[in-house]
């Protein structure tokens, strides 16, 4: 044997979820920014209502978070095995539990995840 441990299965499967997740905010990214698309002029139709500049700067903020978040969910794809890997996708597991879209999937993934042999992967004491 050469030391090293084998990939637990769970990994497999948050690595799935997390090919889920950036997927899904990409696609929110862009279903937002098409509101970068709409006439101004459309959008002043009604003397009623904010400025029209504070719409563009929640698209802008909500497509930049949108894929502040995307990233964050395509980081476990290039970061190696160590204890704090493992807090951080801890983390990025309970982002989903947020949606009920994805709680069904978070759940499960969490229970795996806790497990010893993950833990042991990442180098987490048990």
């Amino acid at each position: 044997m050469d030391g090293t441990l084998k990939p637990p299965p769970v990994l497999t499967w948050f690595k799935i979820y997390c090919g889920f997740m950036v997927a899904l905010y990409v696609m929110t990214a862009l279903l937002f920014a098409a509101g970068l698309f709409i006439n101004p002029a459309e959008l002043e139709k009604g003397t009623e209502g904010p400025p029209v500049w504070l719409f563009y700067v929640i698209i802008a903020v909500a497509v930049l978070g949108c894929l502040m978040f995307a990233g964050a969910f395509a980081s476990p794809f290039f970061l190696s095995p160590k204890p704090w890997v493992w807090t951080f996708n801890v983390v990025l597991i309970c982002i989903g539990m947020l949606s009920c879209l994805t709680m069904p999937a978070s759940i499960p993934l969490l229970i795996y995840w806790t497990k010893p042999e993950a833990k042991r992967y990442f180098g987490r004491p048990h």
